[in-house]
């Protein structure tokens, strides 16, 4: 009597014992950790499929295998065989996890390894691709396996984007970088690389979506908003963006930007006096935005123009019917013609001060003038100040 609580004590001491001893039943899974620590992954394999044919929910051998085929395909460079195994490897895993959902932490763990490596692959590839084109397709399909790992990590759809646009496949780009912005990617260049590539495949409309998005993100970045009038102009959309930045001048009325593009946008649709203001507004916020100044005038020239046109008409029309118009007609025809010469003159002289602003400002910072001399060239001549346009004819290349 005095040996049974020690037999009992033993019995339940060899039963930890051998609960911790962490070997498989099955002879197959042994065989097949032996031949994983001897690199023999090929008949791991084999023994792992042999366990599985006998009971397809062995957990042990749907881990092991995860294991196992995670090791082979570093070594397997064909991209083929590399993504059918690596398809095979997740599945496993996924299976496993299901049936006993205590190894999410060793699992996950293994799924962060491999999409590390196939990461470091697909850059490997990529800088490969630099002295051979071909490899950037590898280096895309190294980080669209990496994206089927951890498919909620926008990195990897960026990267393999940027492999198919190097590689010369832009349109195969598209998907992987809709896919990052989906992703949650805030990059400014994965939006506009995406829609310089719906403008090429002509989905003007989806491009102006795309930017508009990176407009709320980046207010205030010229060049992006440059773009997206581009965008609109494109997609047949001022009106849309008439209203868009109405409502943001009247959001916003100190952006510069937002004055600028409604001013420019205006002036686009000859509505001059409305965009007069806007631009005006731009120059009092920036008074070195050289863009605004150059605008400025440009809505000043294109509304003389326009004042131009309508005095050239009006020209014809008199010499039509003057045969048969009294002193009085005459005289009240060509105080209009007068009037309207008046104006044309006027609003040349008011595009000179904004231009004048623009070309100094151009030369103090090294940027091209031409284009500001030529218009500058133009009123001056408007306005018969003929001695200031012989000044800046050399810079408009009108020397000859």
């Amino acid at each position: 009597m005095t040996r049974s609580p020690l037999f009992i004590c033993l019995v339940f001491a060899s039963f930890v014992l051998f609960g911790a001893d962490g070997c498989s039943s099955d002879p197959n899974v042994e065989g097949a950790k032996l031949d994983l620590k001897n690199k023999d992954y090929d008949r791991a394999l084999q023994n792992l499929e042999t366990a599985l044919q006998t009971d397809p929910d062995n957990v042990d051998a749907l881990e092991l295998k995860g294991r196992v085929i995670g090791e082979m395909i570093l070594g397997i460079r064909d991209i083929d065989e590399h993504t059918s195994l690596l398809v095979e490897m997740l599945d496993s895993y996924d299976r496993a996890l299901l049936l006993d959902p205590t190894l999410d932490e060793t699992i996950t763990q293994a799924i962060r390894i491999a999409y590390s490596n196939e990461f470091t692959m697909g850059s490997q590839a990529f800088n490969r691709g630099q002295n051979d084109d071909s490899e950037y397709a590898t280096s895309a399909a190294f980080f669209k396996n990496a994206a089927r790992i951890q498919p909620d990590s926008s990195g990897a759809y960026v990267n393999q984007a940027y492999a198919h646009m190097n590689g010369g496949e832009s349109a195969a780009a598209i998907q992987p970088f809709e896919k990052a912005l989906e992703k949650g990617d805030t990059e400014k260049d994965t939006f506009r690389f995406l829609a310089s590539l719906y403008q090429s495949a002509d989905r003007f409309e989806d491009a102006v979506t795309v930017l508009e998005s990176a407009g709320k993100l980046y207010p205030d970045d010229e060049e992006l908003q440059k773009e997206l009038l581009n965008a609109y102009q494109l997609a047949d959309q001022t009106d849309r963006a008439l209203e868009m930045y109405s409502q943001a001048v009247e959001k916003d009325p100190q952006n510069k930007l937002f004055r600028y593009n409604y001013g420019t946008l205006l002036t686009m649709e000859e509505r001059y006096d409305e965009a007069i203001e806007q631009l005006q507004a731009a120059v009092a916020v920036d008074p070195e935005y050289i863009n605004a100044h150059y605008n400025l005038a440009t809505a000043y020239i294109n509304q003389a123009v326009q004042t131009n046109e309508e005095l050239t008409a009006m020209d014809d029309a008199y010499r039509e019917k003057l045969d048969s118009m009294s002193q009085a007609e005459k005289d009240a025809e060509n105080e209009k013609m007068n009037a309207l010469a008046d104006h044309r003159r006027e609003l040349f002289v008011l595009a000179i001060s904004p231009l004048e602003s623009a070309l100094d400002l151009m030369n103090a910072s090294d940027e091209d003038p031409k284009d500001v001399c030529a218009a500058l060239y133009q009123s001056y001549v408007q306005t018969n100040a003929l001695d200031k346009a012989e000044g800046v004819s050399g810079c408009a290349g009108f020397d000859d």
